[in-house]
């Protein structure tokens, strides 16, 4: 009996997807993410165990919805990883622990949907109420700090609250937004079977990370929360169209485009007159010069900072691609990827000298040229397939009940999905990073095959391949 429920805990799934996530999260936070590192050793094995065991067990690679073009890109990885073996045990290591994350996110997060009759609508709220204190709580802490002059908040001189990055303050604010979104829906809460949070906690959680995502300077994180409050104006007049004809989808993606558009410019100049009172706060003397305030905003309120060294876009993507010119098919590896850039734009570093800590933080900073560059043409053009069968497996479902589901979470899934992949243009997104930001995506990723799969999408029938009958959703 007792064996029977260690492994009945052990193999639980929406547990150990809770326990990955928040082992992520804590590594964000300032002085927890030592710890941290440890706690996420300890769930990746877990994880490992548990797909594992889903694969054999459930046969989970019989089940997931296009698993094939997802199991070849991983079998791609482990050629790129052998294509790229050096003497480097860093570099080839944390290939290979890449390979693992990946392999997690695939199967228990985005793979959920094998199970039929799982409560993911239960454990989706429990996560977002969850993340939704989490975010509050740690604003909360991070302006407090901040008004008692506290030099923990800031990176350099830019605003970090109890994160030790400000992407990571940012990225949590505007999550934390669109989750407070999420809590409206009344029936997401009937089908969870659970109470919408308190106003006064969905108020002080918008109002509070509204407030620490301007000040964190984070332009993809505006562009994430901007982009979300576009598309969902864009579903709403979608939703109120009676027939959708190709002229009424344009004029609205046409509003989808201006709405973004003017919402971004309206958080960056929020953004900037947030830096403007701050640095008048911290200033002795009360007052701000001309000069000083032109160097805070650049000369303009609207005007994108960009970075500069090593973390600029540009000179990290031309480094990207020369790096690829060196394995076209499968790529350069994340491990090596350091190094192509040091080859290419000169020796430097990004936060310290420690040349691990700089191999598991180089990055692209655009999570489509990071696929391409890392795992090469052939892991670009099998992962890009999955994408659009994703694509073409979720959409339809929303326009076929688009005037009943108006008050639905799902289109705010689709939202945030859509809003993520603008969102990968400048950031480290979607792979390759063993972060709280990419295991999100692909823990709503999960929750949008859950609930497609339960709407009626489904697709029956085999195919012959070698003697051997395989079902349809593989492919």
């Amino acid at each position: 009996m007792k064996a029977s429920k260690f492994k009945l805990v052990f193999f639980d799934e929406s547990l150990f997807r809770v326990c990955y996530l928040a082992s992520f999260f804590f590594y964000m936070v300032s002085y927890l993410s030592t710890p941290a590192i440890v706690l996420i050793g300890i769930t990746s094995a877990w994880g490992v165990a548990i797909a594992i065991n889903s694969l054999i067990v459930n046969k989970a690679y019989m089940r997931i919805y296009y698993g094939f073009w997802l199991g070849a890109f991983l079998v791609s990885l482990t050629l790129t990883m052998l294509f790229n073996l050096s003497t480097d045990l860093i570099a080839v290591g944390y290939n290979f622990i890449l390979i693992i994350h990946s392999f997690i996110c695939f199967v228990l997060f985005y793979g959920m949907h094998i199970h039929r009759g799982t409560m993911y609508r239960w454990e989706m709220y429990l996560f977002s109420r969850f993340f939704i204190y989490a975010a509050t709580v740690s604003a909360f802490i991070g302006l407090l700090f901040l008004l008692l002059g506290v030099d923990l908040v800031f990176y350099g001189k830019t605003y970090t609250g109890v994160f030790f990055n400000p992407n990571y303050q940012g990225y949590v604010s505007a999550l934390a937004i669109i989750f407070c979104h999420f809590m409206t829906k009344p029936d997401f809460l009937a089908q969870a079977r659970q109470k919408r949070i308190s106003r006064i906690w969905l108020t002080a959680c918008i109002l509070l990370n509204l407030i620490t995502l301007v000040l964190s300077n984070s332009n993809g994180s505006l562009l994430l929360l901007g982009v979300y409050v576009a598309f969902m104006v864009l579903f709403r007049l979608l939703a109120l169209s009676e027939k959708l004809t190709p002229r009424k989808i344009l004029v609205r993606l046409i509003a989808l485009i201006a709405v973004g558009f003017l919402l971004i410019c309206l958080l960056m100049a929020l953004r900037a007159a947030f830096k403007i009172v701050v640095a008048s706060l911290s200033n002795p003397e009360g007052e701000l010069s001309k000069a000083d305030i032109n160097a805070l905003t650049k000369g303009s309120f609207f005007n994108i900072i960009t970075d500069t060294g090593l973390s600029s876009r540009l000179d990290l993507w031309k480094a990207g691609f020369k790096a690829l010119l060196s394995n076209p098919l499968f790529g350069a590896g994340k491990g090596d990827l350091y190094n192509c850039i040091v080859d290419e734009i000169g020796r430097r570093s990004y936060f310290s000298n420690d040349y691990l800590t700089n191999v598991f933080i180089a990055d692209m900073h655009n999570g489509y040229i990071g696929i391409l560059v890392v795992s090469g043409i052939v892991g670009f053009t099998l992962f890009g397939i999955f994408m659009y069968r994703f694509f073409k497996m979720t959409m339809p479902v929303w326009f076929v009940q688009r005037r009943i589901m108006t008050y639905s979470i799902y289109p705010c899934m689709i939202g945030f999905f859509a809003a993520y992949l603008v969102y990968a243009f400048i950031e480290r997104t979607i792979l390759f990073d063993l972060s709280f930001i990419v295991t999100s995506f692909w823990l709503i990723l999960g929750y949008m095959s859950c609930y497609a799969t339960d709407l009626g999408y489904n697709i029956r029938g085999t195919v012959e391949i070698v003697d051997l009958k395989v079902p349809k959703r593989l492919f």
